[in-house]
């Protein structure tokens, strides 16, 4: 049988099939319509069945809450702590009476302004070195613990009588403490007693202003220089200019942070002290709250590590002032220490041109800008020429702190060299201005918000509240 024939099989018994199957299916449902159940509806009847609902044995009923004592809710309290002013009286307490005659005594020192042996409360009220306009301070100028209440003494916790030592000076009448300005209490003790002159064995710099009058400054500051590696030492531009012959760049006007230092000190009631050098890597960093880096014509060498340390001591509250010698934004100096920056800070490192209406040019004395540096008064012009001239300073802030103090002018020659210029170079030229604004720049740095000097004075408010 061919596949054609097999098909047309398949085909004839399939339809076959179909019709059989169809069929049949109408036969079946013809059956049941004919021949069905009853028609129309049919009752179903249910057989419903109740409980009885069984009512617990025992009542349960919520019973009011019994006071052992009645209590008066019409009385009000009055939890304000109830103080009586009193007034703090110091006197001397005399020394332990001996029966045994001492026949080599030394005579009793005189009272002397400053530290002496013996004072009240252990030395905690003795006057500090320096300290006669500020009132007595707290210990500094103590040089011992004297003989109060019976213990104590020159000679330490617990020296007594006939330890060789001599008792603290005569006081000739009752002291009175009259310095709580209409205040009692620690409170009033602690604003009074403490002042710039206790945190100098703890920090690096603390600075008071006093609010009636911003030239009226006063407290210390241990000013660091930046020590760095550059490329080369120092030597003249051109003949006849051998001022910076043979000095490290860090190091390029030696004497310019002592001008500063001294004008400080001798015009003002901030004691500036010049610590030496600190370098980039290192751990001290985060507690000096100003650094001072100058260079000239060679380039600022540094690791990735220095750059690191310098950016977390940024971040952290310090502030570093650039000073650039060479006065010349293209130079080795300048573009080498910007880049310092850049790596130090990451995309915080934006140079800002700080406008002349910023605080820094009034917080002490007052500029309507940044004053002229080495860049328009430089002395020997024909021997290294003037390029260019950058009327402003520049800064990088981080949450509107200033961090970092960038100057194009040159002021390191102008505090260091001006004043003792020979006549044959014109000189010497006046410098007040110049030192002026670089102190400017120190107040500010010590003043502004979120700097290192801002959180010890957080760190000692709550230190005053335990």
């Amino acid at each position: 049988m061919t596949l054609a024939e097999k098909l047309s099989s398949i085909k004839k018994y399939g339809v076959i099939g179909i019709c059989v199957s169809g069929f049949l299916h109408l036969l079946i449902g013809t059956i049941i319509l004919v021949i069905g159940g009853e028609k129309g509806e049919r009752i179903v009847s249910v057989e419903l069945h109740t409980y009885d609902v069984i009512k617990p044995p025992v009542k349960f009923e919520a019973q009011p809450p019994r006071f052992v004592k009645s209590f008066d809710l019409a009385k009000d309290v009055d939890y304000t702590p109830q103080t009586t002013a009193r007034q703090i009286v110091f006197s001397r307490a005399e020394a332990p009476v001996t029966n045994t005659p001492v026949d080599n005594a030394p005579s009793a020192p005189s009272a002397r302004s400053g530290g002496g042996e013996g004072s009240v409360f252990f030395g905690a009220l003795t006057a500090a070195s320096g300290a006669s306009d500020m009132g007595w301070g707290v210990p500094g100028g103590a040089t011992s613990y004297g003989k109060s209440f019976g213990v104590g003494g020159s000679g330490g916790w617990g020296a007594g009588p006939g330890d060789g030592k001599d008792w603290g000076p005569n006081f000739a009448s009752d002291i009175e403490n009259t310095r709580t300005g209409g205040g009692s209490g620690l409170t009033a003790m602690r604003d009074n007693l403490i002042s710039s002159e206790n945190y100098e064995d703890r920090f690096d710099g603390f600075i008071e202003i006093n609010p009636k009058n911003k030239k009226d400054i006063r407290g210390f500051l241990n000013i660091y220089q930046l020590e760095y590696h550059s490329t080369k030492l120092e030597r003249s531009p051109a003949p006849g200019w051998d001022i910076v012959d043979g000095q490290p760049s860090w190091n390029c006007v030696p004497q310019a942070l002592p001008s500063l230092a001294k004008y400080a000190n001798d015009s003002t009631k901030l004691r500036v002290n010049i610590l030496g050098t600190i370098r980039l890597d290192s751990k001290e960093l985060n507690t000096v709250p100003f650094l001072y880096m100058m260079g000239f014509q060679a380039g600022v060498k540094y690791s990735k590590e220095e750059a690191l340390n310098i950016g977390k001591y940024l971040r952290s509250g310090g502030f570093i002032f650039i000073d650039d010698g060479n006065a010349y934004q293209p130079g080795a100096f300048n573009i080498t220490a910007r880049q310092m920056l850049k790596d130090a800070l990451g995309y915080d490192a934006v140079f800002e041109k700080v406008p002349n209406s910023h605080p820094m040019y009034t917080v002490w004395e007052n500029f309507n800008g940044p004053p002229s540096g080495d860049d328009m008064m430089r002395y020997r012009i024909e021997v290294r020429e003037v390029k260019e001239i950058y009327p402003y300073v520049e800064a990088i802030f981080i949450n509107g702190r200033m961090v970092a103090l960038i100057s194009n002018r040159g002021y390191n020659f102008a505090w260091g060299y001006w004043k003792i210029l020979p006549a044959s170079l014109n000189g010497p030229f006046d410098n007040t201005r110049q030192i002026q604004f670089g102190l400017n720049v120190v107040v500010y740095a010590l003043t502004q918000r979120g700097g290192i000097v801002d959180q010890n004075r957080t760190k000692i408010a709550s230190e005053q509240k335990r």
